[in-house]
């Protein structure tokens, strides 16, 4: 059953842009032994941000968290032919999106906010830039990773086990 909350992030889901970028990503990383960054990951974001945003009382919308999460990689697509870091395309195509799911500019700015910041400086940002900064590093499940060796995030910083 779909609530009424929840139709701008169906017009994400369904966004032809939004479609073809996470399409993209998963061809890139088909063959990746590390973390992908597919709708289940942006899902996981979301829902663990959502979690965070009612234990902690940050007071934010549904749909402004799973809207950030949703988007938060898809900027992923492009690395291969632009070099450019992932937060900042991920951003030029969100704002798109987000116009297009109907999304006012005050929503817009904080959303664009947190996915930019969402792999950098997201913990110097109280309210949604925190919140899927922490999503983001909580989502991996480095505790059965087969790649956890390997994997280039430090030791101290991987996920020993289930925190959400």
């Amino acid at each position: 059953m779909q609530t009424a909350e929840m139709t701008r992030i169906d017009k994400i889901i369904k966004n032809s842009t939004f479609q073809a970028l996470i399409g993209k990503i998963k061809e890139q990383e088909k063959n990746r032994r590390f973390c992908r960054h597919d709708i289940g990951h942006c899902m996981d974001v979301a829902r663990i941000a959502y979690i965070l945003n009612l234990e902690e009382g940050y007071g934010l919308s549904r749909e402004m968290i799973y809207a950030a999460a949703l988007l938060h990689d898809i900027g992923r697509a492009e690395i291969p032919e632009t070099g450019v870091d992932h937060h900042v395309v991920s951003v030029e195509y969100a704002k798109m999106i987000l116009t297009e799911a109907g999304f006012d500019r005050n929503e817009e700015t904080q959303i664009l906010e947190a996915v930019f910041m969402h792999n950098t400086d997201g913990l110097s940002k109280p309210g949604l830039p925190v919140l899927l900064f922490r999503a983001d590093k909580l989502s991996r499940a480095c505790y059965s990773c087969e790649a956890y060796e390997d994997c280039y995030w430090k030791t101290e910083d991987k996920n020993k086990g289930v925190s959400y």
